[in-house]
């Protein structure tokens, strides 16, 4: 999907994903940093103050005032964790040039961004203090809303447990209490050295010159000192020794019993689309085995649903139940697999699953922050392949193919959050 690629800087490309299909164009900003309990506050602050004013515009306000410039243009901050990778910094969408009547929207929106990048408002210094301090308000709010969804506190902790002792537990936007501890001085730190040491990855989809757009990006690097470090590849666990059980009790109206597993296969191994059609079959959509059999016919999950992230080689499986069912409803999801570990797959799931994955490979060509997505996450496990191509590997696989994906995986962890009322 890739068109051109441009070697920016020391660790720094620019790589372009030409395409006609839509009025707006979209470009990303990435810092491609080591995932670690050390520096994942910092990481998703750093966008956070670097939104917040710059030196050409010492305000919020005024930045907002210059994107309603440029034809309603949008900057939004980015924080992902991908495996041992934490990708942080820019997502910016703006009017393709076609429609602006002579306005080289794409340029003003890069010379916005690299204002914010380059040259932040800065006092004595490091930061504004108020400005940090504000910023650390949000962040705060932000972790602690994820505590209050207990779904998604109930994810956390079952990760944080299952791999207390990998890069694979930490969370992409830190610890409240790391938070608390941050300064304007030690955040500028954190600043300079993602801007020094950390490998860069530009992307921009659309339709542009992409010759200029390199230039500029170009211009604003010379002078900064770079020195990058890669991401290096942390060992990924490939089955469970025993299986773990951890309970927690919280004022909850609704138990929350989430499961992880060892996937058992190794991202080079290019599984992706057999590990993508296993979980359509398990827990990944409205027609999969946990959905209509635990959720619909057993009656057991308030919802009921499986999560692959295939970098770390991990697998959840999240539900709300009813406390007294946690012992029943975590043997029916592990029958579920049971099930596809013995090839018990219906003609009609198996072609649902393949028509629903074959759809949403091709629909990702129908935007531009999907294709985007689709090609840098593949990119960093070495992967270079499309949706087209991705489609027809689906078209030919079998029941046996996602039976032996099944039959590596293993249970690793059981968490409970449990209402304190409940036996």
């Amino acid at each position: 999907m890739i068109t051109k690629s441009f070697q920016i800087a020391d660790g720094v490309k620019l790589h372009y994903i030409e395409t006609d299909k839509f009025k707006t164009n979209y470009f990303s900003f990435n810092f491609v940093a080591p995932l670690s309990r050390e520096n994942a506050h910092f990481n998703a602050m750093i966008p956070l103050i670097l939104m917040r004013a710059c030196e050409k515009y010492p305000s919020q306000a005024e930045i907002n005032k210059r994107l309603q410039f440029l034809y309603s243009g949008d900057i939004a901050a980015r924080n992902d964790a991908f495996g041992e990778y934490q990708i942080f910094g820019f997502k910016a969408n703006m009017l393709n040039d076609r429609y602006t009547q002579g306005t080289d929207v794409t340029g003003e929106m890069v010379d916005l961004l690299c204002e914010m990048v380059f040259k932040p408002y800065l006092k004595d210094g490091a930061f504004d203090k108020e400005f940090t301090k504000g910023e650390k308000l949000n962040l705060i709010d932000t972790i602690e809303a994820e505590v209050n969804n207990k779904g998604q506190y109930a994810v956390k902790r079952l990760k944080s447990e299952m791999c207390k002792d990998e890069v694979f537990g930490v969370s992409k936007m830190g610890e409240v209490e790391d938070v608390k501890k941050i300064t304007e001085k030690s955040l500028y730190d954190a600043y300079k050295n993602a801007l020094q040491n950390d490998i860069i990855e530009i992307y921009f989809v659309g339709k542009a010159d992409i010759e200029s757009v390199a230039l500029a990006f170009k211009k604003r690097f010379e002078g900064v000192e770079r020195t990058p470090k890669a991401v290096q590849p942390v060992e990924i666990k490939m089955s469970a020794d025993n299986v773990k059980e951890v309970v927690d009790t919280e004022k909850v109206n609704q138990g929350k019993l989430v499961l992880g597993f060892r996937l058992g296969y190794h991202y080079s191994e290019n599984q992706y689309h057999l590990i993508q059609l296993f979980n359509e079959v398990y827990g990944g959509s409205p027609t999969a085995k946990l959905f209509l059999n635990v959720r619909e016919k057993m009656s057991l999950c308030y919802y009921c649903r499986s999560l692959i992230n295939q970098r770390s080689g991990i697998m959840l499986v999240s539900s709300g139940i009813e406390s007294k069912n946690k012992d029943i409803a975590r043997d029916a999801i592990l029958e579920q697999l049971e099930m596809i570990k013995r090839g018990e797959i219906t003609e009609e799931e198996f072609e649902s699953a393949k028509k629903s994955i074959r759809n949403g490979y091709l629909a990702i060509y129908d935007g531009a922050e999907a294709m985007e997505t689709w090609v840098f996450f593949r990119g960093i496990c070495g992967i270079y392949t499309t949706p087209i191509i991705e489609s027809e590997k689906i078209e030919n696989a079998t029941i046996d193919d996602v039976k032996a994906v099944a039959n590596k995986i293993t249970l690793d962890t059981v968490y409970f959050l449990k209402g304190e009322d409940e036996k």
